[in-house]
C-alpha cells in the first residue's frame, strides 16, 4: 500500500495521457496476441490446401497416364487396321484433300 492510497485528500488526479498510455499498452498486447492467432491459423490454411492440391495433381496424374494408356492401344488398334486394309484411310484422305482444294478455290 503507497502512502498517497491512505491520504485521500491527497491523492493525484488521474492522469489522461497515462490513461491513454495504458489504453495503448493494452491494444498493443491485443494486437500481438491476434497477430499470432492468425500466423497460425494462416500456416495451418496453407498446409491443408497444399495437401488438398498435392492429391488433387496425384490424381490428374494418374488419370491422364489411363488415358495416354488409353490412346495407346487405340492407336496401335487403327495402325493394325490400316496395315489390313489401308482403302478407307486412302478415301478419308482423298476425301479431305478435295474439300480443301474446293474450299481454297470459294476465297
Amino acid at each position: 500500500m503507497r502512502l498517497e492510497d491512505l491520504f485521500t485528500s491527497r491523492r493525484r488526479q488521474h492522469d489522461p495521457l497515462e490513461a491513454l498510455a495504458a489504453q495503448i499498452g493494452e491494444l498493443r498486447r491485443q494486437t500481438r496476441h491476434i497477430s499470432r492467432a492468425l500466423s497460425h491459423n494462416a500456416g495451418d490454411v496453407a498446409g491443408d490446401f497444399g495437401d488438398t492440391i498435392s492429391d488433387w495433381s496425384h490424381d490428374a496424374a494418374r488419370q491422364g497416364a489411363w488415358l495416354a494408356g488409353i490412346a495407346s492401344r487405340k492407336a496401335v488398334q487403327g495402325a493394325r487396321a490400316v496395315q489390313r486394309d489401308p482403302v478407307p484411310v486412302i478415301a478419308v484422305i482423298g476425301t479431305v484433300a478435295l474439300l480443301a482444294s474446293l474450299l481454297a478455290r470459294r476465297r
